[in-house]
């Protein structure tokens, strides 16, 4: 008689499936990234898409081809100065990483807060309007949130408040208000020297997830080493604007929540919830981190059972919300101004599917205006915005040709503007201290200016393949988690998102730092693998005598 067949647990079995659903979902979002940003690093290679000097001020793009007979050997002079690291390898396996980590720290201040103090741009357009109508409300002048008659660009919004259009703004307003009552009205300076605080905080905070993801010292000190390359933030810290700030609260929400991913105690949901609402607060489009962070908690909970990460979901998704509408009922209360829901992302993905005298897919001002002549009435605006939509769909899609070229270009105008509109945004402006001096000019339009895009093409361009290589290599040793995942995530949300809707290069700025802990591991990946050949190499030789 043959021994009764033996069943595995349920509790095996049902920890295999979890695994298992966890496995094929992180594995799905690592395809989709390595796609979108293999295809960006193959691109980059072959063409930059720059600002036309001609056009500056509007920001009008030119796809222009690079030259390959310099762009392929330097790019393989950097691969090969990475390899090269494998004779230092043990020392920077072994240097002191609070010693690094303060040396970031120290160059990003000191540079940032040269340039701004140098620049000291006034703002404008955006920027003007949450200046004037922060430094307004600390006077309990509320002028600017009741109609724009007194603003410079009064007649592009017909004298109608900015923040009929915009309401989220207001919690960008809110934040500002609270920093020019502690320093001052008189300018912006005080903000752009907080962005200089929060882009060191930001590039830490990667620092500091580096080591959470990947355990290595090595990894960790390639991570700050890219970091002090990525000089686009630091230099557009001269944006008073919530970009900068909003970037450094959603990293280091990301850091909290890694930590609790990996394991640790619940409470690290706190901070990051908080962090991640300030981050909302101050740049609207990082609810595009809220999606990423749902999706990896509802991982989480699927395979540890953690049920508490569910109900994290649900608080942050209604404190995100909630918080920006809690303002927005605040200033109404303040001002005596009521204010519509504003332009819907109906609207955004209206003007994101249209040709732009910028880019493709670039601001127009079909969504403010298909708004106003509706009355600020959302749901007639929707109703010509989705009118509009299937129009451009047709056109797209009727097309194969067109549709490719269109979101080709949209893509590549924004992801391959290596310079990520971080000196347009200050070069374009007035600035507090009248003409600038020449170190500034040189940046603007000297030789500095020259080095810098060269350099930043270079740069981005390395940047891209190490992380696109290290999305490959990760997926194919099975080594992706939901961890591992989360900052990849947000950056395919911000690849999808600004693939369908309003786009601009600067807007994926904040973006960008996102790839370096990836890069890193991809870098040390490429070292240790000179360093295993050279030993394998050796111990051949060996055997051959």
């Amino acid at each position: 008689m043959g021994k009764a067949k033996t069943e595995r647990p349920p509790v095996a079995r049902t920890l295999k499936w979890q695994e298992s659903f966890e496995k094929i979902i992180v594995n799905i979002i690592s395809v989709l990234v390595f796609v979108a940003f293999g295809f960006v690093a193959i691109m980059s290679i072959f063409q930059t898409s720059v600002i036309d000097p001609e056009k500056y001020v509007n920001e009008h793009i030119l796809f222009q081809p690079d030259n390959l007979l310099i762009n392929l050997p330097l790019t393989a002079l950097f691969f090969m100065a990475v390899m090269a690291m494998a004779n230092k390898y043990d020392f920077f396996k072994k240097v002191n990483m609070t010693f690094m980590e303060m040396g970031l720290a120290a160059f990003v201040m000191f540079i940032g807060l040269v340039w701004v103090l140098k620049v000291q741009s006034v703002p404008a357009a955006d920027s003007a309007n949450i200046f004037y109508s922060a430094t307004g409300a600390v006077k309990n002048d509320f002028t600017n949130l009741r109609s724009n008659a007194q603003f410079y660009n009064h007649a592009y919004y017909q004298d109608n408040s900015y923040f009929m259009f915009y309401p989220f703004q207001l919690g960008f307003v809110f934040i500002c208000e609270l920093i020019y009552r502690l320093f001052g009205t008189e300018s912006a300076l005080p903000l752009e020297i907080i962005n200089v605080i929060c882009v060191t905080a930001a590039y830490l905070g990667i620092a500091k997830i580096s080591k959470q993801l990947f355990k290595r010292r090595s990894v960790e000190f390639i991570t700050i080493l890219l970091l002090m390359g990525c000089l686009q933030p630091v230099l557009f810290t001269t944006f008073a604007y919530g970009n900068i700030m909003g970037m450094a609260f959603a990293v280091w929400a990301c850091y909290f929540l890694i930590r609790y991913l990996q394991g640790e105690k619940w409470t690290l949901l706190i901070p990051s919830g908080v962090l991640l609402v300030l981050s909302t607060l101050a740049k609207y489009n990082n609810m595009i981190y809220l999606v990423a962070f749902v999706i990896v908690l509802i991982l989480h909970a699927v395979r540890q059972k953690k049920w508490q990460s569910l109900a994290f979901i649900l608080a942050i998704c209604i404190c995100t919300v909630g918080a920006s509408k809690l303002i927005i009922m605040s200033y109404e209360n303040r001002s005596g101004q009521k204010y519509t829901s504003g332009v819907s992302q109906t609207l955004y993905l209206d003007i994101g599917l249209q040709e732009s005298y910028m880019a493709p897919g670039w601001y127009t001002n079909i969504g403010m205006k298909t708004f106003m002549e509706s009355g600020f009435d959302s749901d007639k605006a929707n109703a010509k915005a989705k009118q509009d939509i299937d129009t451009r769909v047709k056109a797209l899609t009727s097309n194969l040709n067109y549709g490719a070229d269109f979101f080709s270009k949209k893509i590549l105008s924004q992801w391959n503007e290596p310079s990520y509109e971080s000196i347009w945004v200050s070069k374009v402006k007035s600035h507090y201290n009248g003409d600038p001096d020449s170190i500034v000019k040189s940046v603007y339009d000297g030789g500095m200016g020259k080095v810098l895009d060269f350099y930043f093409n270079i740069y981005m361009q390395a940047l891209f393949l190490l992380f696109a290589g290290g999305m490959l290599v990760l997926l194919a040793k099975g080594r992706m988690n939901s961890a591992k995942v989360l900052l990849p995530l947000v950056l395919l949300g911000a690849f999808g998102y600004h693939l369908l809707f309003e786009g601009k290069s600067q807007y994926i700025l904040t973006y960008i730092i996102l790839m370096i802990p990836t890069a890193a591991w991809a870098a040390v990946t490429l070292i240790e693998s000179k360093i295993n050949l050279l030993s394998k190499t050796k111990e051949d030789n060996h055997d051959e005598k």
